[in-house]
C-alpha cells in the first residue's frame, strides 16, 4: 500500500514529513517521560504543534514545481501497426519513441527498446496524471509493461526526462474493431522534472 500512495508526494515533501513524524514521535516520548516523572515543562504545546504540521504537509504542500509552465502535452490516435509500432513525441532532450504493439482490444503491449528510452514503469493505482508528484516511485526493472484502457505508463528518456503516457482507448482489428488503433494523452517534464501534479 506504501508503494501505491508515494507517487502522491513530491520528494522533499516526504523529506520533510519522514523528519516531522520523527520529531513527532520524540517529542511524543519527551512528553510521557516528563508526566511520569511529573515535570512542570508544558510539553503538550510542541507536540501538539508538530503533528499539525505533519498534517498539513501531509494534506497540503504549498510549493509548485518551476518548470510546469514549459510541459510539453497533447492527445494523438495512432495506427499501433503502422511505422513499426513507433510514435515520437517531444523534441531534442524531452524526445521519447513509444513503441506499441497488439494485445488486445482493452490493452496493448509498451516497449523501451527504442534508442533514447531508458525504462518504463506502470502507474499503479494513479488515475490521472496530475496525480502523480514523483514519477521515480514507481517500478521501471521491466522492458515491457501491458496496461490497460486507463492506466498511465511512465517513461524516462536518456538525458533523465520523464514523460506519462495516458492509454485512454485500444481497438484492435482482429476483434471485432474496424481498425487498429491507440488513444493517448501525455505530459513530458523538462529538466529532469519528476513531478506531474
Amino acid at each position: 500500500m506504501l508503494h501505491n500512495t508515494l507517487y502522491r508526494f513530491q520528494r522533499g515533501q516526504k523529506t520533510t514529513l519522514i523528519y516531522l513524524g520523527l520529531l513527532f514521535v520524540f517529542l511524543s516520548a519527551v512528553w510521557w517521560y516528563a508526566e511520569i516523572v511529573e515535570w512542570d515543562f508544558p510539553m503538550e504545546p510542541p507536540v501538539v504543534l508538530v503533528g499539525g504540521l505533519t498534517t498539513i504537509f501531509a494534506i497540503y504542500w504549498p510549493f509548485k514545481p518551476h518548470y510546469a509552465d514549459r510541459r510539453l502535452r497533447c492527445r494523438n490516435m495512432f495506427d499501433y501497426t503502422s511505422n513499426n509500432g513507433n510514435f515520437k513525441i517531444g523534441r531534442e532532450e524531452t524526445e521519447f519513441t513509444l513503441h506499441f504493439s497488439k494485445a488486445s482490444d482493452t490493452s496493448i503491449h509498451f516497449y523501451n527498446y527504442s534508442s533514447d528510452v531508458k525504462s518504463v514503469a506502470i502507474a499503479k493505482g494513479v488515475g490521472q496524471i496530475s496525480d502523480i508528484k514523483d514519477v521515480t516511485t514507481f517500478d521501471y526493472s521491466n522492458r515491457s509493461v501491458k496496461p490497460d484502457e486507463g492506466q498511465i505508463v511512465c517513461l524516462e528518456n536518456t538525458f533523465g526526462n520523464f514523460a506519462c503516457v495516458h492509454i485512454i482507448d485500444v481497438k484492435d482489428a482482429s476483434r471485432n474493431d474496424s481498425y487498429d488503433e491507440v488513444t493517448f494523452s501525455y505530459v513530458i517534464n523538462p529538466d529532469g522534472g519528476t513531478d506531474f501534479s
